[in-house]
């Protein structure tokens, strides 16, 4: 999960321990339709995936990705 925390440190600046599963738009600040974009970008970019539109809308949290990642075979 290392890469997926740098990514999110750098998308959404916030430090490293602020990064847990349940992390979401209503606990991260700059977790915005912008930025959240922007990491759904980097995460398909760094691990050579590609989530639908249901994926994107209806992750609700970090955690809700880090399974759909799983589910499509990235090791975490």
């Amino acid at each position: 999960m290392d890469k997926v925390t740098e990514i999110i440190v750098r998308v959404f600046k916030v430090p490293a321990s602020a990064v847990i599963p349940s992390m979401s738009p209503e606990t991260i600040p700059t977790w915005d339709s912008m930025n959240y974009l922007l990491f759904i970008s980097e995460l398909e970019r760094a691990f050579g995936i590609q989530f639908s539109i249901d994926e994107v809308m209806n992750a609700k949290s970090l955690g809700d990705l880090l399974r759909v990642m799983r589910e499509k075979g990235v090791v975490l």
